[in-house]
């Protein structure tokens, strides 16, 4: 009887183990991490880029090979994006596989042309994840795919496959996902960004120019349309306006020489409303915390921290600006209106007019605390 109980484990055990027999190895599947999209419009076909690991290249430094590990890239044309990816799967052995996918890059003609059906059959998709990192580009979308990181590093270590806003950016704007694009892209008010990928070729080299991806700006987009390009400049002020994580190195320029530099903190962006018949009036306080870098020239205390207010005030008012000649509430400052004006804002939409004019953004209050000054000193009559 023992006997008959322990045979009866042992058929079941090697039963259980059959139903892994169909799990493939690393090395018999090649993974795509990255699908990039192009539109032709001259034959109204659909160009797919997609992205190869090879997980030679990604092991520990000790275990990687010698000699450096080419970028797999496969292209296809189609007249939609699944007749392009299939054409693919025929001429891919081992079998392509979907499921470690990480970024979607878009040309900007598929913005133009074919952003909304895009976005339709990305939504359908099941094997694309909503956490899927989003990007725009007017550069070669294969010569992206191809652009390693430092040191000879798959692409897996470049910005376009980092996850989103895993810690505070300094200087830049970080990825986003799909899923917070959405989010803000549906919305009644406000706008939505997507980064812009580009490559830079010259600020690293070795024997030759070390070519690296960088976010150079944000494709912009009000009301589920696209309104244009907001240059990386601007772009950062925006990013570091809306996530107070962010910081950005600031130089203060008095009597036309830079006086000073900080590293800037903002706090959350404060918005203040009062209706004024039918379109809305806004006030904008905002508090930074300022740490000084270096201190170039001899200036008042207190000249050089009312300077660094004016001269963030100017960049907010810039930014608003901006937004107001491409329509777009770049400091979805209109949120708190439509909330609670909702039926003012359906008749603005019903006339066609943008619902924030010039005018609408009346003071912008802004409040500059030096935390630290890095061993530079102020006399106390500077003070």
């Amino acid at each position: 009887m023992v006997l008959r109980k322990f045979s009866i484990c042992i058929l079941a055990s090697l039963f259980l183990l059959s139903g892994c027999s169909g799990i493939k190895n690393i090395q018999d599947l090649t993974y795509i991490v990255t699908i990039g999209m192009d539109y032709d419009p001259d034959h109204d076909e659909y160009i797919v880029y997609l992205q190869g690991l090879n997980f030679l290249n990604v092991a520990k430094q000790e275990t990687r090979p010698i000699e450096p590990i080419p970028t797999l890239v496969g292209s296809a044309r189609g007249k939609t994006l699944n007749l392009a990816v299939s054409k693919l799967y025929k001429l891919s052995r081992p079998p392509l596989f979907f499921g470690h996918l990480k970024a979607l890059v878009l040309s900007d003609k598929v913005i133009e042309y074919k952003f909304k059906e895009v976005l339709e059959d990305v939504g359908r998709n099941r094997s694309l994840r909503p956490n899927l990192l989003l990007f725009t580009t007017d550069q070669n979308i294969e010569e992206i795919f191809h652009t390693k990181g430092l040191f000879g590093y798959p692409p897996v270590y470049t910005v376009m496959l980092t996850e989103e806003n895993i810690e505070a950016n300094l200087n830049d704007i970080g990825p986003i996902s799909l899923m917070s694009f959405l989010r803000m892209y549906y919305e009644p008010v406000g706008s939505a960004f997507i980064p812009r990928l580009s490559v830079n070729q010259n600020a690293w080299q070795t024997n030759a120019p070390n070519p690296v991806l960088l976010l150079d700006g944000y494709s912009l987009f009000q009301h589920s349309d696209y309104k244009g390009i907001l240059p990386s400049k601007e772009a950062i002020i925006v990013d570091w306006l809306l996530d107070k994580r962010n910081q950005i190195n600031y130089g203060i320029h008095i009597d036309d020489e830079l006086a000073a530099t900080f590293e800037l903190t903002s706090q959350k962006m404060k918005v203040k409303m009062k209706k004024d018949g039918l379109r809305p009036e806004f006030i904008l306080e905002l508090k930074v915390e300022a740490e000084l870098l270096e201190k170039v020239k001899e200036v008042p205390y207190e000249k050089v921290k009312a300077s660094l207010e004016e001269s963030i005030k100017k960049e907010v008012q810039k930014v608003y600006d901006i937004g107001i000649e491409k329509k777009v509430d770049l400091l979805n400052i209109g949120e708190k209106y439509y909330r609670f004006n909702g039926d003012e804002y359906r008749k603005l939409m019903n006339s066609d007019q943008f619902y924030l004019t010039r005018d609408s953004l009346k003071k912008i209050n802004v409040s500059v605390s030096i935390s630290h000054y890095n061993a530079y000193r102020f006399n106390k009559e500077e003070r």
